[in-house]
């Protein structure tokens, strides 16, 4: 019965650190994360990460990985269900962004250290999330050159990463609103955003 324990273990280590490390930070951040922290979490030998991960580095950009899967997906769905209006996708997609990252405690500090990796896998996701984004912000403005389609996606990110800051270090427990209810905010302001930078164009003036 030991040695089946320690197959199994090892035919799913790496996957189930991963996971585990998707919890951890869900639930506590990515401060004070560790391989140490993860193998005992996970139940196994403190060495046992290291047959597939050299560091917490490459650990992290695992992890990172998995969550940027996750979240284009997440991201891609909610353009779905908003239907065909450019506009109401780009906030969906705001809200949908927002909500995962509440739910998840994602940071640009994981994707920070999974891009240090140099990991070929999480700069293809990383490209594939961009386009997405890239190609849905030009929908929403037309009028837009390449480098202010560039200028504008920024900005929106930092919206919702805004958001999903502002949550962490808890400026909206004091306004007691739900993750939902902050979600739908980072949506409303995404929209107020598109809507802004296409009021100026059309106006003549400078957007941005």
């Amino acid at each position: 019965m030991q040695s089946d324990k320690r197959n199994y273990h090892h035919g799913n280590l790496k996957e189930t650190l991963i996971r585990t490390s998707l919890e951890m930070i869900s639930e506590h951040g990515i401060q004070g994360f560790s391989v140490a922290k993860v193998a005992k979490k996970a139940g196994v030998a403190i060495s046992a990460p290291y047959r597939h991960f050299p560091n917490r580095e490459s650990l992290l950009a695992e992890t990172g990985i998995v969550f940027l899967t996750e979240l284009t997906s997440r991201m891609r769905s909610a353009a779905t269900e908003a239907g065909h209006d450019p506009i109401d996708r780009v906030a969906s997609v705001a809200g949908a962004y927002v909500q995962y990252a509440l739910d998840h405690n994602v940071s640009f500090h994981l994707f920070a250290a999974a891009r240090e990796s140099r990991l070929p896998a999480f700069h293809e996701r990383s490209r594939e999330m961009i386009h997405f984004l890239f190609t849905l912000t030009q929908e929403a403005a037309p009028e837009a050159t390449w480098n202010e389609l560039l200028e504008l996606m920024e900005a929106l990110l930092a919206l919702v990463q805004g958001f999903a800051d502002m949550f962490y270090q808890g400026y909206f427990s004091q306004l007691n609103l739900t993750k939902d209810q902050i979600s739908k905010r980072s949506a409303v302001a995404a929209k107020l955003l598109i809507n802004g930078w296409n009021h100026c164009r059309k106006d003549g003036e400078q957007p941005l």
